[in-house]
């Protein structure tokens, strides 16, 4: 407790310190009281569990066991701390969902998989038509131009031009190579050496193709595998939510037909707050309220059998932020790996020099710009998942929760 009032105080000591030196923005001054009111309700919440821990170490001491009136505040505290266990592990579990797929990063790397102009300079089908130019395959103008042709409607063939992603390029490429040894075939003057020249050259950029279509489906198999772990778990929640919920005063309604589960708890999530649970526990104490203002804890306890039992079974409720935070660690090291696997790919490109010049920036210059890009959207991502999941506050929350079974 005191280390955390000495960060306070530090904090404090170099707002007003660096106030001489220069003038704070807007967005570093609500850093800071973010900063400020985080360490105090450490402080507070911190507080509180130490003087229940500290009650329930003098009445062991006392009398070898907890007295009623220990055992209340710590079920009461439990109460509203799970209350908001709930809410911060259902926001979390649908923020993570919504941001496993992120628009502006994963769409940067599909320009890179596209077969258009994308961030390394050059059009595969570009590519594809020069190259085809250049070799002069057939002997006579005639079947060249015909060739072309062939190569021009590729893209829009029903077998390639709907596939996503890098394997476009690559069935792009193994199209418009299977066309020239087709059209071979019935050219006896059709010289079969610049067809593998052909090919070999479409080799270059099919490889930086592959490479980035095997991150690309390793990535989609991992994403789709977070979001099946989190939609079950929010099965699993709202089972447990469903069984202790009614015990504390509160019927949650049905999913109705055109409601998501996102939605569904986002409602519940707002009715079953703290506010909620103190008007509860204030009208369970009510009763056992005699003439004296003073409550009979000792028939309070023997009769709100359903209090005590949430109580009890909160470690589950522990369990589920535990795998949560599983979850959400296993999320980032996917995504560590996509992330390195793409540069990967990149680097492919790179070494079989199919980088091209964009405007006045050299191959070299279009390579630093792309990886540094890359890794400014990955650390863009990432922070915006990491400032709307706080795994620390979920963290301190169920820490916060004592769990300890009332007999």
């Amino acid at each position: 407790m005191k280390l955390i009032k000495l960060q306070i105080i530090l904090l404090l000591s170099a707002i007003s310190f660096s106030g001489y030196s220069q003038i704070f923005s807007d967005t570093l001054l609500l850093n800071i009281q973010n900063n400020v009111n985080r360490l105090k309700n450490e402080n507070e919440n911190l507080s509180s569990r130490l003087e229940i821990q500290s009650r329930s170490l003098n009445d062991i001491s006392k009398t070898q066991s907890l007295t009623d009136r220990t055992k209340w505040e710590k079920i009461k505290a439990n109460l509203l701390k799970s209350t908001e266990v709930y809410k911060i592990l259902s926001d979390d579990i649908i923020d993570l969902k919504s941001q496993v797929i992120n628009q502006d990063y994963q769409g940067y790397i599909k320009k890179l998989s596209s077969v258009e102009k994308g961030p390394l300079g050059f059009s595969f089908e570009e590519v594809i038509l020069k190259t085809a130019q250049n070799k002069a395959i057939f002997s006579s103008k005639s079947k060249n131009e015909r060739f072309m042709n062939v190569l021009k409607s590729l893209k829009d063939s029903p077998i390639v031009g709907f596939i996503p992603y890098a394997s476009q390029a690559v069935n792009l490429s193994t199209a418009a190579v299977n066309v020239a040894y087709s059209a071979g075939v019935q050219d006896k003057k059709v010289n079969f050496d610049k067809i593998k020249e052909f090919e070999k050259e479409l080799q270059r950029y099919t490889g930086f193709y592959n490479s980035l279509d095997r991150a690309n489906i390793l990535n989609q198999s991992s994403s789709s595998q977070t979001v099946t772990l989190l939609e079950a778990m929010q099965i699993d929640l709202l089972e447990k939510f469903k069984k202790d919920a009614p015990r504390l005063g509160y019927n949650p309604r049905d999913v109705r037909p055109d409601e998501s589960l996102d939605d569904y708890f986002n409602y519940m999530m707002g009715e079953f707050s703290t506010d909620f649970m103190k008007k509860h526990i204030a009208e369970i104490e009510g009763k056992y309220t005699g003439k004296d203002n003073r409550i009979n804890l000792g028939e309070l306890l023997q009769t709100e059998l359903d209090v005590r039992h949430v109580n009890n079974n909160l470690d589950y409720l522990q369990d589920l932020c535990n795998k949560f935070i599983n979850i959400n660690d296993q999320y980032f090291d996917l995504e560590s790996k996509y992330y390195e696997q793409v540069k990967q790919a990149i680097n492919v490109a790179k070494g079989n020099n199919i980088i091209e010049a964009v405007g006045e920036r050299n191959a070299q210059m279009v390579y630093d710009d792309l990886m540094k890009e890359l890794a400014t959207k990955k650390k863009k991502k990432d922070s915006a998942i990491k400032s709307s999941i706080n795994i620390k506050e979920l963290k301190d929350k169920i820490d916060s929760v004592d769990i300890y079974k009332i007999l």
